[in-house]
C-alpha cells in the first residue's frame, strides 16, 4: 500500500514540473516554424540539400517533441523548396555537438536557454521558441496565436548576429526584444 502511494506522490509531482503543450499550437507551430526557417537568407541559399532542425528537449517533455517531430514529417514528407526537411530530438548538450539549420526550443530553466540562445546565435542558427516569452533570453522567433497569427521576431538578435528574413516576413512580423 505505502509503495502504492509513494508511486502515486512521485507521477503527480513529475506532472506538476511538465509544461502543458497544447497539440494545436504544436499543429500550427510544425507547419509554420518550417516555413520561417526557410525564408532566412543563410538557409536558403545554402548548397545543402537539407534542412536540418532539432527540436531541444528534456526528457519531461519528450512526448511533446515527439509531437513536433512527427508534425513536421506529416507535413513536410517531400522537397520543400529544393530541402529535404529532418528532424530529431535532442538534448542541449548534444546539440552543441553539431550545427543543424535551426532549433526548436522547449521548456528549459533561464540559464538554459540563455546558453541555447548563444550557441545558436553564435554559430547562425534559426532558434524557434515555443512560448514567445523565450525571446527575453534571446531567442530568435515564436509565434503569436490570437484571432490573427503574427510571427515574433527577435529585433536585437538579428542587429546583432546579422540574420537576413525575407522582406516580407518582417513587415508582417512583430518585433519584441
Amino acid at each position: 500500500m505505502i509503495q502504492r502511494v509513494f508511486a502515486l506522490l512521485l507521477i503527480l509531482s513529475l506532472q506538476l514540473f511538465a509544461k502543458q503543450y497544447n497539440t494545436n499550437i504544436i499543429n500550427i507551430e510544425a507547419k509554420l516554424f518550417v516555413k520561417i526557417a526557410l525564408l532566412e537568407e543563410g538557409i536558403r541559399s545554402s548548397d545543402s540539400p537539407i534542412l536540418s532542425i532539432y527540436i531541444l528537449a528534456k526528457k519531461i517533455d519528450e512526448n511533446a517533441a515527439k509531437k513536433f517531430q512527427s508534425a513536421i514529417e506529416a507535413d513536410y514528407p517531400n522537397v520543400l523548396l529544393n530541402k529535404r526537411v529532418t528532424v530529431q530530438i535532442v538534448q542541449f548538450n548534444t546539440a552543441m555537438q553539431q550545427k543543424p539549420d535551426a532549433v526548436i526550443v522547449l521548456q528549459h530553466k533561464k540559464k538554459e536557454l540563455q546558453e541555447i540562445a548563444a550557441w545558436a546565435n553564435k554559430n547562425k542558427i534559426v532558434s524557434f521558441a515555443y512560448d514567445p516569452a523565450y525571446l527575453k533570453n534571446g531567442l530568435l522567433v515564436s509565434l503569436y496565436l490570437g484571432k490573427t497569427t503574427k510571427p515574433y521576431l527577435n529585433k536585437k538578435v538579428i542587429q546583432e548576429y546579422g540574420f537576413v528574413f525575407n522582406s516580407y516576413l518582417m513587415q508582417l512580423s512583430k518585433f519584441k526584444e
